[in-house]
């Protein structure tokens, strides 16, 4: 009589007591195994023709998108990437002070959320313009992956732009108004990366 294997998978084995069948017995392994791998098909099609009766947990790719996908019991889903996030690791320049910084990446998408105290002197403003200030450094992992990438902030009063470029310096550029001495900074960027 036949065994499963054990990992719980249900994989039947032959046993020393079955009737001899290396045939029977490379099927039934085959049976067990491939459904449980990932499976390669040319297309969304060409798996439906294959695979009348998906099982939840099946796994398979498509050749003509280059795409994962697994069936999730009701329908052939691309599994959602692991959200990976950071608090800590950011560097703050001379002039001002960290309040907070959190780092959301799920993934190619990411979003940065700084929040800066400025505690130097006055910065400003001219026509919307500032002198191009440096106020941060991203950790590593959180920067850009191919170009410089812009932002904008606000201060509750005074709101403007910044831009952060594979360096990780994040550098403000504009201000509505002049940028004072114990303004609260609320930085937002969101980028996609390119590997």
């Amino acid at each position: 009589m036949p065994t499963t294997d054990s990992y719980g998978q249900g994989t039947s084995l032959i046993s020393l007591t079955d009737a001899p069948s290396i045939p029977k017995a490379i099927a039934d392994l085959a049976d067990g195994v491939i459904p449980r791998g990932v499976m390669r098909f040319a297309s969304a099609s060409a798996r439906g023709a294959t695979i009348t009766s998906p099982q939840e947990g099946m796994v398979s790719y498509l050749l003509d998108v280059n795409r994962l996908e697994q069936y999730n019991g009701s329908a052939w889903v691309t599994p959602e990437p692991s959200l990976v996030s950071a608090t800590s690791g950011i560097s703050v320049r001379s002039g001002f002070s960290l309040n907070d910084f959190y780092g959301y990446r799920q993934g190619r998408v990411t979003v940065v959320d700084i929040y800066l105290a400025r505690t130097g002197s006055t910065i400003q403003a001219d026509d919307g313009n500032i002198i191009d200030t440096e106020c941060a450094t991203l950790p590593s992992g959180w920067r850009p992956t191919h170009d410089t990438i812009a932002g904008c902030y606000d201060t509750g009063v005074v709101h403007g732009g910044w831009v952060v470029g594979t360096d990780g310096i994040c550098t403000l550029r504009t201000a509505s108004n002049n940028l004072s001495t114990n303004a609260n900074l609320r930085m937002h960027i969101t980028w996609i990366r390119s590997t």
